[in-house]
């Protein structure tokens, strides 16, 4: 490797890394919001009711708001790369409308168990930012796939107050561990190029491990099934949570 592509290397790495702060300082100062949320919104007072109320209201608005704008900027994104012109400020504006628009959503429509939710749901997001920045594609693939995994195995324990939408998920979940299996069987075939017209694409690797996404689908499956009939034990997390740590010990080896 020369100076030229080590000094290319070393742009691109600083390039991921601010990536990386940026989502870790946004789950932060959104993580402190939600506290602000769970004192006035969840477990508030009886001097803030009126409080309360108003973000009630707020909410309201902004559940139907929010998603207008996620999907004006996501229109905006989509025909900014197909003309080919500058893609940073719809990129950033659809992310930051689309973070917002599923928090206020997931506030208004569930509450107090949003809330609750979202407290571990923003920390991961960034999580997931730093994998998808830092790691191999497949890695990032394999960790949506077990904390897709994962929340299924936490709604599973509210399918009795909420049935359609833990079934519903299920169903959508299974749908994309088909999707991801089919998806990297013709990325194996093909080297990891999506092809379209003269368009070309490299979604993954020639080195990626395909056995590891395809054992990634069998297992967080298996592991649905099993919760789905057994109910979620403990034991299930465990399996999930291991699982992920030893892939993340696999590709943290491969970059060095």
């Amino acid at each position: 490797m020369d100076k030229r592509e080590r000094a290319e290397r070393a742009k691109q790495e600083e390039a991921a890394m601010n990536r990386v702060l940026i989502w870790i300082g946004g789950s932060v100062v959104l993580e402190a919001l939600l506290l602000l949320l769970n004192r006035y919104y969840v477990n508030y007072q009886v001097k803030d009711i009126e409080i309360a109320m108003a973000l009630r209201n707020v909410f309201s608005v902004l559940a139907v708001v929010l998603p207008v704008c996620f999907l004006g900027c996501l229109a905006w994104w989509v025909t900014s790369w197909k003309k080919g012109s500058c893609r940073v400020m719809p990129q950033v504006l659809t992310t930051i409308a689309g973070v917002l628009a599923a928090c206020a959503l997931i506030v208004h429509f569930y509450d107090k168990t949003g809330v609750k939710a979202l407290y571990v749901g923003v920390p991961c997001l960034a999580v997931l930012a730093l994998i998808y920045y830092l790691y191999q594609r497949e890695f990032f693939v394999m960790s949506l796939m077990s904390g897709a995994g994962l929340l299924g195995l936490w709604l599973l324990n509210r399918r009795l107050a909420h049935p359609m939408e833990v079934y519903g998920y299920l169903a959508v979940e299974i749908l994309f561990l088909v999707a991801v299996a089919v998806t990297s069987h013709l990325l194996q075939e093909r080297n990891g190029v999506f092809q379209r017209g003269d368009k070309r694409m490299v979604l993954l690797p020639k080195d990626a491990n395909y056995t590891m996404l395809y054992a990634t689908c069998l297992v967080v499956a298996l592991i649905q099934v099993i919760g789905l009939v057994m109910g979620p034990m403990m034991l299930l997390y465990g399996v999930l949570i291991v699982w992920l740590l030893a892939m993340a010990v696999y590709y943290t080896v491969k970059l060095m």
